[in-house]
């Protein structure tokens, strides 16, 4: 009775559109919610049409690989985002402004481009952590090196709801 109850509701659920804020994705305690993704997958398809390109239906296997991709993106800045916190080099609410207030940052006024200038200033504070004391020729050897090592620390942090774990 339970399962039948439960198969109703998202039956329901799925008629209604879904939950905008039920996660798709989680990276460690974050969730990345079908809303944010439905915003990158919006930034990508406005983005194409202001250059001409076409973008893909909704629904088709076209726009699930965009989709994907996106996602890929925002399960990133999350790894990240939380890795310039582990390592003491946060981003703070005001470099996020600071950097808005400078100008040349199109995007900074979306959420999703609040999210890129965010994991870009993250990236940033790693990169001169990580590649403080190396030679120039060995600061994107080490960057890449650190970058594998993230991936492999949260391997076993990043999940996924049912039909939005990537492609293999």
């Amino acid at each position: 009775m339970q399962r039948l109850l439960l198969l109703a509701a998202v039956v329901f659920l799925a008629a209604c559109g879904g939950d905008t804020n039920a996660p798709v994705a989680h990276v460690g305690e974050e969730a990345i919610t079908h809303s944010e993704l439905d915003t990158a997958v919006d930034h990508f398809r406005d983005e194409a049409l202001a250059e001409g390109r076409s973008f893909p239906q909704k629904g088709s296997d076209e726009y699930r690989v965009v989709e994907r991709q996106a996602l890929g993106l925002l399960v990133y800045r999350a790894e990240i985002v939380q890795s310039a916190g582990k390592l003491g080099v946060p981003v703070s609410e005001s470099e996020v402004q600071q950097r808005m207030s400078a100008g040349g940052e199109d995007e900074g006024d979306s959420a999703f481009g609040r999210d890129t200038l965010t994991a870009q200033l993250a990236y940033e504070h790693i990169y001169r952590r990580v590649t403080a004391g190396s030679t120039a020729s060995g600061r994107e050897a080490a960057m890449r090196k650190w970058i594998a090592q993230m991936k492999e620390a949260y391997k076993d942090k990043v999940s996924y709801e049912a039909g939005f774990a990537p492609a293999s």
